[in-house]
């Protein structure tokens, strides 16, 4: 810090933003199983999940509700430095069944506006609804003009890149959310 006022530079401290602890994606955990029940039926049936004290390694941090309306997915962090054993498992077993496993990177998106970042609480209250195929206002009388993502067009035209744009914005190829999820990993742990 060689530049600037003394007295302002010691107002702040410059700190190094935690990262991420990797996370990963439990599927179909039936709806009626609680948070308490699936962290000890975990720990119960899979040794990797404890260190040698047996104290967890992971940690459950929320819910998603899956389309089979009798099941959840959780969503779990894991200790850093078991990620490379983690990373090779496709499940984890509780009670009587195996519960597939994937790595999870979640990106926020907003529902309203489609801008990354944020969700719906997050966004603009003057914000109007737009659609997410086309990207115009989502109106009463709204026609839809076909696929055309907002992320990529404002990515195109403030950033000078040359994404596709024929496609929604929820769209899983979207040049935009690819982008996304790499800075998500960029802030990951992954203890290597």
């Amino acid at each position: 810090m060689e530049h600037g006022d003394k007295d302002t530079i010691q107002k702040f401290d410059i700190v190094t933003p935690n990262r991420r602890s990797p996370q990963f994606l439990l599927y179909n955990v039936p709806k009626e199983v609680e948070e308490n029940v699936l962290k000890a039926g975990l720990l119960a049936k899979n040794i990797t999940l404890a260190d040698g004290n047996n104290r967890p390694q992971f940690s459950l941090e929320f819910i998603i509700p899956a389309k089979d309306k009798r099941y959840n997915h959780w969503v779990m962090s894991i200790n850093p430095k078991r990620y490379e054993e983690f990373r090779s498992k496709e499940g984890l077993y509780f009670q009587f069944t195996r519960l597939r496993l994937t790595e999870f990177i979640s990106v926020k998106q907003c529902k309203k506006c489609f801008a990354f970042g944020y969700t719906t609480k997050g966004c603009d209250p003057s914000n109007k609804q737009l659609c997410d195929r086309c990207g115009e206002i989502k109106e009463e009388n709204h026609r839809c003009r076909g696929n055309n993502c907002i992320n990529c067009r404002e990515s195109n035209r403030k950033l000078r890149t040359s994404h596709r744009t024929d496609h929604s914005c929820l769209d899983r190829n979207c040049n935009v959310l690819i982008r996304q999820k790499e800075l998500v990993m960029k802030r990951t742990d992954y203890g290597l």
